[in-house]
């Protein structure tokens, strides 16, 4: 048992299975109290059982650790306030806020449910998580959120749902993070690529769509992810003293892999010159000034 976060108590959620299971794990393994939340669905949020949250309530106790469950949705406001009174009522309070609770949500852009919950689920999660901790880590002069984001966010995956909730965290994290720069409260988030039981469905209908195209089934192998352990390393890390400086950054984790994100920034400028305090471009003037002097900086 490691000792890095000894004294803290940490919160998270989607705790019962893959990456959340493997941060609650570590966090525990470096010394948290930690509160193993659950709602226990199956991979598309249907469904409810205490049996995955307290599976890892159970390894983290016969590792030596010390954690409790906690069953509530943090798809809804008023479990993810459920989730932080079971940490303040079993340990005083709430230290480490990891958001990783996901499930995979069906429906394209205009299917109105689909995009409610995913926006619940996805970021409502983090922003009701944060409103009901933050106060009292400032108060405390200590505090880490940890958030999980995907690669999604980028705008790589065809899904624009997807797209917009995750970037959004990215936006959230960044936010707290800015607005809390002296007060000893990070705020980061991670981007993992690792086997879990959504990714497996996701896999698996991969696999039947590479497989109609023609590739070899042993070239399939190479669409293999490292498995969630990998991912809860930079979680851990994020959370412990020696990671006091770094906050609003976004990391991804791959197995041995760890990359960090670029941020929102002004790449290039050009300035137009006028008798008037706010003169307005032409589209001539766009026409040259666009390609040679935006475009033609770094990221074009």
């Amino acid at each position: 048992m490691g000792t890095r976060l000894q004294g803290r108590t940490a919160l998270v959620t989607g705790a019962g299975n893959g990456i959340g299971k493997a941060i609650a794990l570590r966090l525990a393994s470096e010394g948290a109290s930690v509160v193993v939340n659950d709602l226990g669905t199956n991979e598309f949020g249907q469904g409810a059982s205490s049996a995955a949250a307290d599976g890892t309530v159970t390894e983290i106790e016969a590792a030596g650790g010390v954690a409790v469950a906690n069953y509530d949705s943090v798809a809804e406001r008023a479990g993810c306030m459920g989730a932080v009174q079971t940490a303040n009522d079993a340990f005083g309070s709430c230290d480490i806020v990891v958001g990783n609770a996901g499930a995979i949500v069906g429906g394209g852009a205009e299917a109105s449910d689909a995009w409610e919950h995913m926006l619940a689920l996805y970021l409502g999660q983090k922003l009701w998580l944060s409103e009901a901790t933050l106060s009292a880590m400032v108060e405390r002069g200590w505090g880490r959120f940890v958030f999980c984001t995907s690669e999604i966010a980028r705008g790589t995956q065809g899904s624009p749902l997807g797209a917009a909730a995750f970037s959004a965290v990215v936006g959230l994290a960044r936010d707290l993070a800015n607005s809390n720069r002296s007060t000893g409260v990070t705020a980061n988030c991670y981007a993992p690529g690792a086997s879990t039981r959504l990714f497996e469905v996701y896999r698996s209908r991969m696999g039947d769509q590479l497989e109609a195209s023609g590739i070899p089934p042993e070239l399939l192998a190479q669409f293999d992810l490292p498995p969630p352990a990998c991912v809860a390393s930079i979680v851990a890390w994020l959370c412990t003293d020696e990671a006091a400086g770094v906050s609003g950054e976004v990391f991804g984790a791959s197995g041995g892999r760890l990359g960090r994100w670029g941020h929102l920034d002004d790449w290039a400028s050009v300035v137009k010159v006028g008798d008037e305090p706010h003169p307005v471009w032409s589209l001539e003037e766009l026409d040259r000034e666009v390609p040679v002097h935006l475009m033609a900086s770094r990221g074009a």
